[in-house]
């Protein structure tokens, strides 16, 4: 596979370059080969072209088939097919099949499929590439004693709802060539929460780990199922809860209907009500004549709400029982086993 360095020489904005670069510098296993499929198709020109790219990599799917009967051995295996009809089985013309099926080609050892549908390319409010990466959790970079500089995993790991194609999981376990993650050394570990650091000190086992992570990136993939500011009131309470685990936060994420969050969208509307209740006009609370978010502001402050990072809304913690699944009260500020995971 092509090591992607002509990507950080493509000309373009500062801000791209950079971007791209940093973006590299963690590209999992299944995205390599992907990136790989991406470029043989279509080259990027420059560095908007090449961010493009790399936000398109969640779309193909990667099969372990280095060639056509391999890739229809495959496909007899995703159909969950009696083994005794392998013998009886035009394996190459089934790999054609799953080609013309599936359209894509063979890297090394693996089959990458295109999208069936183009993608279009993420764009910012004015048009420009977006240079956000925001679809994953957690990320490890572990390395065995086959690949000693190792390998970055991304998380989730999206197989189980695959058509077809390996996870991420999975191929980092055969580029390493180990049968379990705890085989591995963790060279480095990063989580998209910016309150949850030190991912090596709270676990003793990367399979503990990579399963936290996995849990993680489902949560903040549903959103709370379409819930209104899920991610905003999330962060809120991870801020209100002082979280510094991935254990708890996962936690907080499953408890959201124990706090109490009012948007800075909706502080007008909230202060009105509140008048209302007291038994004040309509037409004075419409007025104009009094300035509803400042209002707001001072009812929720005194009321024991904390303002959330960013001016985002306010949040407090109601009576309702906390259920805790991953943690004890007593690990909720730091949740370290006394030895963490060995690290190189």
């Amino acid at each position: 596979m092509d090591n992607f360095d002509h990507l950080l020489k493509l000309p373009g904005p500062a801000q791209y370059q950079a971007w791209v670069k940093e973006r590299l510098e963690t590209l999992s296993v299944r995205e390599g080969y992907a990136l790989a499929a991406v470029l043989m198709r279509s080259s990027p020109r420059d560095a908007e072209e090449a961010v493009d790219c790399l936000n398109s990599l969640d779309h193909y799917d990667v099969c372990p088939a280095g060639s056509y009967e391999e890739l229809g051995q495959f496909y007899l295996q995703q159909l969950n097919t009696p083994e005794d009809v392998l013998p009886h089985a035009d394996l190459d013309g089934l790999g054609r099949f799953f080609e013309d099926q599936h359209p894509g080609l063979f890297i090394g050892h693996y089959y990458v499929s295109y999208p069936k549908q183009p993608s279009l390319p993420i764009r910012q409010e004015n048009g420009a590439p977006l240079l956000w990466d925001d679809s994953w959790s957690v990320k490890l970079k572990l390395a065995s004693p086959a690949v000693p500089d190792g390998v970055w995993l991304r998380l989730p790991d999206y197989e189980p709802v695959n058509e077809f194609g390996l996870g991420e999981i999975n191929m980092v376990r055969r580029e390493l060539r180990v049968d379990s993650l705890d085989e591995c050394t963790l060279l480095e570990a990063r989580c998209i929460l910016p309150e949850v650091r030190d991912l090596v000190k709270q676990y003793s086992s990367i399979e503990e780990l990579v399963g936290d992570g996995d849990s993680l990136g489902y949560v903040l993939a549903e959103k709370g199922q379409g819930e209104p500011h899920w991610l905003e009131k999330f962060a809120a309470a991870l801020e209100y809860e002082d979280c510094r685990t991935l254990k708890f936060a996962l936690d907080i994420s499953q408890n959201l209907h124990c706090y109490e969050w009012i948007s800075s969208e909706g502080l007008a509307d909230f202060a009105a009500n509140h008048l209302r209740d007291e038994g004040m006009p309509e037409e004075l609370i419409q007025s104009g004549a009094i300035d509803l978010d400042s209002y707001a502001n001072d009812l929720l402050e005194t009321s024991g709400y904390m303002e959330a990072s960013g001016e985002t809304g306010y949040l407090i913690r109601n009576g309702r029982e906390f259920i805790r699944d991953y943690t004890s009260p007593a690990q909720q500020a730091l949740s370290q086993p006394e030895q963490g995971i060995a690290m190189q």
